[in-house]
């Protein structure tokens, strides 16, 4: 009997001690960044510490619904080449850290889309997730062939390349047609990056010849461009600026080679609002894991996603004296979720020194709110409609005596009540 107990005991033990020391998987969703910052995780060129794959669980929900298509916003990821054991620079990356993002859009939950799914939201014909990702790779670099495309290929993620056709000719460390066909099969979308990747010191050059040189030096490196790739790999129907490098001369003309998206390296998350011929885009840096970072950050709050940026969705406590002047959506007001903006009317404050006016909105942190002197408004306009039970304000500035001053007032939002916006279609 003894032994019994004592057998008994000991696998009590065992399962006691794996519970208590099977360490908690770290939380690796973009929208609590600075939890990843504090555990140093994203310190070095690397996105993720050695070692992580470990206790970095896969974060996965239980089903990633659409939503309305103003409340989608796609990140556009932009890499060059790749290697594990070249020197590291901005355009070149190690094979493993590009792995170890491409970890991490998977167990961020994140959705990666394809180029023809991009284009059709884009368009008004589908909807997407809340937050996506659209993987680009630029030029033709042998490497995307034997070192990022087995990668995505093990993902499943769809991908598109932007070639420019001069380096298309699999000598060197280019990618031959072939290759770039195999990749087509197993989920690349192909794009333009012009025929000869010209630099801004070209183009000024000959925009100094006249307009009728320049329309004809776009023609060729956009249009014959289009038509090569077109009869290479199938119809091309996007554009990716050189460098980032475009001007109204090119803007212009791009529709007459059939081009419906062209994507600059000017940051920032894509919704339906932006232009389609200047699509925002984070260039990936080899050396800079901050980029990256900052890519994967949704922290703007959208379908009741409360989020931790320094202040707290909620309401305030009740006798938090109203502000002293009038402000939009007023307090303890409910709202429907397409609510246009934050305003505060500080037309009846005295001695404001409005370079230090700031607003900050729980689930937000500070905003970049317009200050207008002449008509003493603070205004805050939403990126996306807002499904949060309640929003906190925080308008905060000094006198030009020099005297801090703070108001804040809470309000409701109903995500049942009517919506009256409209998607917009660019």
């Amino acid at each position: 009997m003894r032994t019994l107990l004592l057998v008994l005991m000991l696998a009590m033990c065992k399962v006691v001690c794996a519970q208590e020391y099977d360490p908690a998987p770290v939380n690796l969703d973009p929208l609590s960044l600075e939890e990843m910052e504090n555990a140093d995780v994203l310190n070095s060129p690397h996105v993720l510490g050695e070692g992580d794959d470990d206790y970095a669980e896969e974060v996965q929900p239980d089903e990633v619904l659409d939503v309305p298509r103003d409340q989608t916003r796609v990140t556009v990821l932009g890499y060059h080449n790749f290697s594990e054991t070249a020197p590291v620079t901005r355009m070149m990356m190690r094979t493993s850290a590009f792995r170890e993002q491409m970890t991490y859009l998977r167990k961020a939950g994140l959705t990666v889309i394809s180029m023809q799914e991009f284009l059709e939201w884009r368009l008004g014909t589908r909807t997407l997730p809340a937050r996506c990702v659209l993987i680009t790779l630029d030029d033709g670099w042998k490497s995307v062939y034997t070192d990022a495309y087995p990668i995505l290929k093990e993902f499943g993620y769809p991908f598109t390349l932007f070639l420019y056709t001069n380096f298309l000719n699999g000598r060197g460390d280019s990618l031959t047609p072939e290759q770039v066909r195999e990749m087509q099969a197993n989920g690349a979308t192909i794009g333009s990056h012009s025929v000869s990747h010209l630099y801004p010191t070209d183009w000024k050059k000959c925009a100094k010849e006249g307009p009728e040189a320049y329309a004809k030096l776009v023609d060729k490196e956009f249009g014959e461009s289009q038509k090569k790739l077109s009869s290479l790999f199938g119809t091309v129907n996007t554009f990716c600026f050189p460098g980032g490098y475009h001007t109204p001369g090119m803007v212009e003309r791009m529709p007459n080679y059939g081009y419906v998206a062209a994507f600059t390296v000017v940051p920032g998350k894509v919704t339906v609002t932006e232009a389609p011929l200047a699509i925002p885009r984070y260039m990936i840096f080899g050396d800079d894991a901050s980029v990256f970072r900052t890519a994967v950050d949704f922290r703007v709050a959208q379908l009741g996603t409360v989020v931790s940026t320094g202040a707290r969705p909620g309401t305030l406590p009740a006798k938090t004296p109203p502000p002293p002047f009038a402000v939009s959506p007023k307090p303890h007001e409910t709202v429907a979720p397409d609510f246009a903006h934050i305003t505060a009317y500080m037309s009846g404050v005295a001695g404001v020194d409005f370079s230090t006016v700031q607003m900050r909105v729980s689930g937000f942190g500070r905003v970049p709110a317009k200050v207008d002197e002449a008509t003493r408004a603070v205004q805050w306009v939403l990126p996306c409609r807002i499904y949060m039970p309640n929003l906190s304000v925080h308008v905060t500035w000094k006198s030009t005596d020099g005297t801090s001053h703070k108001a804040e007032w809470s309000f409701s939002i109903d995500p049942n009540a009517p919506i009256k916006t409209v998607n917009s279609i660019p």
